[in-house]
C-alpha cells in the first residue's frame, strides 16, 4: 500500500506538481506517512501536513515534524482574534513566542478552504480585517504562508459558483484573492525579505505597527479608526520606492527615514524589489 501511495505522488510530479498537502495527517501514524516520503523518486520535494493541535489529545502535531511541514492551525485562530478583538502590538513576537511549532516547519495561513466556513479564522467576510492579516502573514517571518484563492459562499456547504468554471476573477462569485493588490503584491516583498530578520519595530501600543526585514524591506499598517502620519526609520538604502499596496512612489532619505499617510485599514509596504511604479 504504501509503494503504491508512493507511486501516484510520483506520477503526479511528473505532470508538474511541486508539492503535497497531507489531509487529516493526525489520523495516520508519522510512521506511516514518513515511509511512505522516503519512497519517493524526489526527496525534497514540499510537504506539508494537517495536523491540529488540540490541548490534551493523544496525537501531537510536533510527532510530525520529521517529515515535512506541519500546518499551524493556532496561527490562524490568534490572528482572527487578534485582528478582531485585541491589538496588533501584541503581533511583536507573533509565532515561536506564542508556543507554536519551528518557524522552519510550520505551515501558516489566514484561512483555508475549511477554517473559512467553520468561522474559527477569517474570511473575505471579514473586509480590511482579512486584508490586512494576509498583509501581515506575508511580511512577517513566521513559518510556509499559504494564500487562499476562493469563492463567495452562502452556507457551509455551498459548491463553486457558475458550475466549477472560472471566467474571470472577480465575476460570478470568485474572490481571486491571490489577485488583490494588497496581497498580490507582498509575494514579492516576502521572497526578496527571505533570511532577513525583523528590524526597526514600531508600534503605538494599539493596532499601528511598523517593522523592517533587514535592508530588503519595510511594512507600516494602520488597524486604528483614524489617519496615521509619521516617519518611519529603516534600515531601506535611498532612493525611490513602489508602495507595492497603492502603488504609490514612496522616497526614503540617505538615513533610511521616509514618511507616509496611512488611512484608517491601510497598509504600506516597500522592498528593494520594487524601486519604481509601473505607469
Amino acid at each position: 500500500m504504501r509503494g503504491r501511495i508512493a507511486a501516484y505522488l510520483d506520477d503526479l510530479r511528473s505532470l508538474g506538481v511541486d508539492g503535497f498537502r497531507i489531509d487529516a495527517a493526525k489520523h495516520m501514524p508519522a510512521a506511516d506517512l514518513a515511509a511512505i516520503k522516503a519512497r519517493l523518486k524526489a526527496q525534497g520535494v514540499y510537504w506539508k501536513q494537517e495536523a491540529i493541535h488540540g490541548g490534551g489529545e493523544a496525537v501531537s502535531p510536533s510527532e510530525y515534524l520529521g517529515t515535512g511541514d506541519v500546518q499551524e492551525f493556532r496561527y490562524a485562530r490568534d490572528l482572527k482574534r487578534v485582528f478582531t478583538a485585541e491589538k496588533l502590538a501584541y503581533l511583536k513576537n507573533y509565532g515561536e513566542g506564542w508556543g507554536y511549532l519551528p518557524s522552519g516547519k510550520s505551515a501558516v495561513f489566514v484561512d483555508n478552504h475549511d477554517t473559512e466556513r467553520g468561522g474559527d479564522t477569517l474570511s473575505y467576510k471579514d473586509g480590511a480585517n482579512y486584508t490586512l492579516a494576509n498583509v501581515f502573514m506575508l511580511a512577517w517571518p513566521y513559518g510556509a504562508p499559504d494564500v487562499h484563492s476562493g469563492y463567495e459562499f452562502s452556507d457551509r456547504d455551498a459548491g463553486p459558483p457558475n458550475g466549477g468554471t472560472v471566467n474571470a476573477c472577480y465575476s460570478d462569485g470568485w474572490k481571486c484573492q491571490h489577485a488583490w493588490r494588497e496581497i498580490s503584491g507582498m509575494v514579492a516583498l516576502r521572497n526578496t525579505a527571505r533570511g532577513q530578520a525583523v528590524t526597526h519595530w514600531w508600534d503605538n501600543g494599539g493596532n499601528q505597527i511598523a517593522f523592517g526585514r533587514g535592508d530588503k524591506a519595510y511594512v507600516a499598517i494602520n488597524h486604528e479608526g483614524s489617519a496615521l502620519t509619521r516617519t518611519f526609520q529603516t534600515s531601506l538604502p535611498a532612493g525611490d520606492y513602489c508602495d507595492v499596496q497603492s502603488g504609490r512612489r514612496v522616497s526614503v532619505d540617505s538615513s533610511g527615514r521616509f514618511t507616509a499617510t496611512l488611512g484608517h485599514n491601510t497598509a504600506v509596504a516597500l522592498h528593494v524589489g520594487a524601486r519604481s511604479c509601473k505607469a
